[in-house]
C-alpha cells in the first residue's frame, strides 16, 4: 500500500522564523508553539503547525509552482458541503516568502484507513467499506461538462479515452516511453502489450467520463474514527491529482491492493456505492483494472522510479494479470 515507497520530490521544510513571515497575515500575531513534520505525502510537504492558542492547522506546501496548489483549493471548495475535506483557511500563491505556493489547512482529526486494514477487524472493515463507497457516489455525483484535466480554475482540458483504439494509443505511448521500457524491461513490456491488446475491447464501453474524480484515492488518503466496529471518515485528503472522467479511475485505485478472494471490503463498498447513487457498468471490475493499468505505468515513467516502488509496481501488474478471470465472479457476485 505504497509502504516505503520513495518521496518523488525533496521535503520541504522551512526554518521557524520562515514559517512565521509566510503566515503572518493568518497568524494576525499568533505565535507558533510547535511545528512537525507529516509524514504520508510522497510529493508535496504538510507540517502540522501547533498555535500558542492550541489551535492545530496544516501547512501544505506545493513542490510544483504550476496550478496543482489552485487546481486542489478549488476542488476543495467545490466540494466542502458535499464531502468529508479539510477547508481552506488561508492560500499564499505569490512565492514572495518562499518559491514555493502554499496553503493553510484546519486540522482533520483521525487515523489513516490503511491502518484499519492492518488489524484484520473484518467486521470494522467492512462498516469502512459501506461508508466510503457511500462517500465515493457523493464524490462522483460532482459533474463537469466533459472528461479531461483541470486548469486552475477548473475549466476543462478535454482528456477523453474515446474506446479500444485510444486505450490502446495511450498505453503504447507510455510504454514506448525509454524509463517505462528500461524500469520494467523487455519480457514485462510484451506481456503488458499481449494482455491490454487482448482486453482493450472492454473500454468501448466505460460509461460515464465527466465525474469529480480523485485519482489517488486509498487508504492511504482517507481518515477515520472508530467507535467500536463503526466508522465515520473525517477526512479525504490530497486532490492535487483531481479530474474529470471516469469514476472507474476511482474504484480501481481504491481496489489496487485488494485480496479479491479473501475482501470483508469489496462487497460493501461496491454496494454501498451502488446503493447511494454511484453506476457501474458492466464488468466494472476489470474496466477499472485496465483504466488503473494507465496509472500504474506511468508511475514508472521516470529515471529514479525508486526500488520500492518499482518494485511494488511491478508486483501489481502482475497481480492484475494473473488474476484476470478471478475478477469475473466477482463482478457476477455483486449486483
Amino acid at each position: 500500500m505504497k509502504t516505503g515507497w520513495e518521496r518523488s520530490k525533496p521535503l520541504i521544510h522551512p526554518d521557524y522564523h520562515t514559517i512565521t513571515k509566510m503566515l503572518q497575515d493568518f497568524l494576525k500575531g499568533t505565535k507558533i508553539a510547535k511545528i512537525e513534520i507529516l509524514g504520508g505525502g510522497l510529493s508535496n510537504s504538510n507540517l502540522k503547525i501547533i498555535l500558542e492558542n492550541e489551535e492545530t492547522v496544516v501547512l501544505r506546501i506545493y513542490n510544483d509552482v504550476g496550478s496543482k496548489a489552485k487546481i486542489e483549493k478549488n476542488v476543495l471548495e467545490r466540494a466542502a458541503n458535499i464531502l468529508p475535506v479539510p477547508r481552506v483557511l488561508y492560500h499564499d500563491f505569490t512565492l514572495s516568502h518562499i518559491q514555493y505556493p502554499f496553503i493553510i489547512l484546519n486540522w482533520v482529526k483521525g487515523f489513516q484507513l490503511s491502518e484499519l486494514f492492518l488489524t484484520g477487524d473484518e467486521s470494522s472493515i467492512s462498516n469502512a467499506g459501506s461508508e466510503i463507497g457511500k462517500h465515493l457516489a457523493k464524490m462522483h455525483s460532482i459533474r463537469f461538462t466533459s472528461p479531461g484535466f483541470f486548469d486552475e480554475h477548473l475549466n476543462i482540458q478535454k482528456f477523453e479515452i474515446t474506446g479500444s483504439p485510444a486505450f490502446l494509443n495511450l498505453i503504447n505511448e507510455i510504454i514506448n516511453e525509454r524509463p517505462v521500457h528500461d524500469n520494467l524491461g523487455t519480457e514485462m513490456i510484451s506481456s503488458i502489450k499481449k494482455f491490454t491488446s487482448g482486453q482493450a475491447h472492454l473500454v468501448d464501453d466505460i460509461g460515464n467520463q465527466s465525474s469529480l474524480i480523485h485519482s489517488d484515492f486509498n487508504p492511504l488518503n482517507i481518515l477515520i474514527q472508530k467507535e467500536g466496529s463503526s466508522i465515520n471518515i473525517t477526512g479525504i485528503l490530497d486532490w492535487e491529482f483531481s479530474f474529470s472522467n471516469s469514476p472507474l479511475i476511482d474504484i480501481g485505485n481504491m481496489l489496487r491492493y485488494e485480496n479479491i478472494q479473501e475482501s470483508s471490503f469489496i462487497e460493501p463498498f461496491i454496494v454501498s456505492y451502488l446503493a447511494n447513487g454511484g453506476v457501474l457498468p458492466e464488468k466494472w471490475l476489470q474496466k477499472a483494472k485496465l483504466l488503473d493499468s494507465i496509472a500504474l505505468l506511468d508511475l514508472v515513467n521516470k529515471s529514479d522510479c525508486g526500488e520500492v516502488r518499482l518494485r511494488d509496481i511491478k508486483g501489481l501488474l502482475n497481480k492484475t494479470m494473473l488474476e484476470w478471470e478471478l475478477y469475473s465472479s466477482v463482478q457476477a457476485a455483486i449486483k
